[in-house]
């Protein structure tokens, strides 16, 4: 339980610091800051891509992996100080299952098969491989769910835990 609670504080750490890195590059980015700096992104990426629909939502989904983080450290250190059932582990483990089912809506539907429309991408045909999508809602989606009956049994596992401590 040690190990998996020093990998996910060093994961939580990494991402916070990767993060900062990143909001740095885009500030540089979007304010045309050093010239030459700017000039050698542009010439290995599209920074024009930083402006568009997707850009943004796909932050959005980085936010979302960071409650995911989150969430996760806190209930690995609630199991690690041997604090398994109780009402905050539930909460979170059932928040996480939603914020992974609400991050595979956002990365497996809607950046690949609606944002293109949205920006109005002419010369993209998009194809809807509908094996593809059932393969990937059988892991995000199906992990997500799991997730939430998880939750719900350490509700359940709470519950009947103190209406025995009642009786007794």
């Amino acid at each position: 339980m040690k190990l998996l609670k020093s990998l996910i504080s060093f994961t939580y750490n990494f991402f916070i610091v990767l993060t900062v890195l990143m909001f740095i590059v885009l500030a540089m980015i979007w304010t045309n800051t050093p010239e030459k700096l700017i000039a050698l992104f542009n010439e290995d990426f599209d920074t024009t891509y930083v402006f568009t629909i997707s850009f943004v939502v796909e932050l959005f989904s980085y936010v979302l992996f960071f409650i995911i983080l989150q969430r996760m450290k806190i209930v690995v250190s609630n199991f690690y100080n041997k604090n398994y059932f109780n009402l905050e582990n539930s909460k979170y483990i059932k928040q996480i299952g939603w914020v992974i089912i609400i991050t595979f809506l956002i990365d497996d539907i809607l950046l690949p098969y609606i944002i293109p429309y949205i920006e109005g991408i002419s010369g993209k045909e998009i194809f809807v491989n509908f094996v593809e999508i059932l393969y990937l809602a059988s892991s995000k989606l199906f992990i997500g769910l799991f997730l939430l009956g998880i939750g719900k049994a350490f509700e359940l596992g709470l519950k009947q835990q103190q209406e025995n401590e009642l009786t007794i």
